[in-house]
């Protein structure tokens, strides 16, 4: 089924993605003690979004998790990244 030609074509390009500063800020308000996050750095460039998470933890798995669970928080709670995903992930 097609739509009537009158209807404007629907939204098909993602929101612009949050400054760096704002996801920073986001992530720090999200943040619960037991997530073990210390800081975190954000780069903005066009629909791409890159985090550095400072996350504390007694071994890399525990860390490693906690930084996981906090992408998904903030893909949960940022309407601007509501089309983003979790691309890629490192360990340094």
């Amino acid at each position: 089924m097609r739509a009537p030609d009158d209807e404007p074509a629907p939204d098909t390009d993602p929101p612009p993605a949050p400054s760096a500063a704002a996801l920073v800020e986001t992530l720090q308000c999200l943040a619960r003690p037991q997530d073990r996050f210390e800081s975190a750095r954000a780069l903005v460039l066009d629909r791409s979004v890159r985090l550095a998470l400072y996350v504390g933890g007694p071994d890399e798995i525990e860390a490693v998790g906690h930084a996981l669970l906090l992408c998904r928080l903030l893909l949960g709670h940022s309407p601007e990244l509501s089309r983003h995903r979790i691309a890629d992930f490192r360990l340094l």
